[in-house]
């Protein structure tokens, strides 16, 4: 299924309009972060764990809306049938503005394509309470580790309750989780290394569960409003190409032939093994 997602359903997804990023994390098994926390649960069931994340990014809502109603219905359906094949129960977030921010970013590679060169994480938050009070810890909590010795990236993402509705009107198979087992935050973080400790003070006032999931791997197919290498060849493309310094295969000569106009402008960065 990870493969499927990756060289299948993610090359067909980078090509909608509207999108500005799309990568696609796949997880590992949950893994504590602290050795004890307490108040706060750090441990998921087996069968109650997520396998990967889709996080698509847009400009503005005019882009959403763009990218909701393109391509046309039946291709569209064709597309969204994926869900039904691979997909047991998904939930479906929306962050706006400054409920979706990146707050420190040091990646040796950017975008990121496969396996983190460093540990990195998908931090996954259950609110305590009140859902202003969580949030405002939240983000303090965010911009207190991106401050911290050792962190390379956090990108911080306040989750709006799921919307049925909405995604029941763009066609989409509702599976979503039960209230008890969705979640009101996500943060995106990568360290230099598993010894980097993170302030835990008060955290525990306003947040009942936090699930880390280490990132097994990263594909981002469309970075910048434009479909990646990878977005557009695949990843074992370009694994295959970056391996050996094949860039002659990365131009865009060969590429437009290739594929056509959506391959101007593609971003290709080299890589250093």
């Amino acid at each position: 299924m990870r493969r499927y997602w990756r060289d299948v359903h993610s090359p067909a997804i980078a090509r909608r309009p509207g999108i500005w990023e799309y990568r696609h994390y796949q997880f590992d098994a949950v893994r504590p972060m602290w050795n004890e926390l307490a108040g706060v649960d750090q441990v998921c069931p087996d069968d109650e764990q997520l396998m990967w994340l889709s996080d698509v990014r847009y400009a503005d809502e005019a882009a959403l809306a763009t990218f909701a109603a393109h391509p046309d219905p039946e291709v569209r359906g064709q597309l969204l049938g994926d869900i039904d094949l691979i997909v047991d129960q998904s939930t479906t977030y929306k962050a706006v503005g400054n409920d979706a921010v990146t707050l420190v970013d040091g990646s040796a590679s950017v975008p990121p394509q496969g396996p983190p060169p460093a540990p990195a994480f998908g931090l996954f938050f259950r609110a305590r309470g009140d859902e202003a009070a969580f949030r405002t810890a939240m983000s303090r909590l965010a911009r207190d580790w991106s401050k911290t010795a050792g962190v390379v990236r956090l990108r911080l993402s306040l989750l709006e309750a799921p919307d049925v509705a909405a995604e029941r009107a763009a066609g989409y198979p509702i599976k979503t989780h039960p209230p008890e087992r969705q979640y009101q935050a996500w943060i995106d973080l990568a360290l230099t290394d598993r010894s980097v400790t993170l302030p835990t003070d008060g955290l525990a006032d306003e947040v009942s569960a936090v699930h880390a999931y280490p990132i097994a791997a990263n594909y981002t197919s469309n970075y910048a409003g434009k479909p990646t290498f990878v977005g557009v060849r695949g990843y074992p493309a370009w694994d295959a190409l970056t391996a050996i310094g094949g860039y002659n295969q990365a131009q865009q000569p060969i590429m437009r032939w290739m594929y056509g106009p959506v391959a101007d402008g593609v971003i290709l960065e080299r890589v250093t093994r």
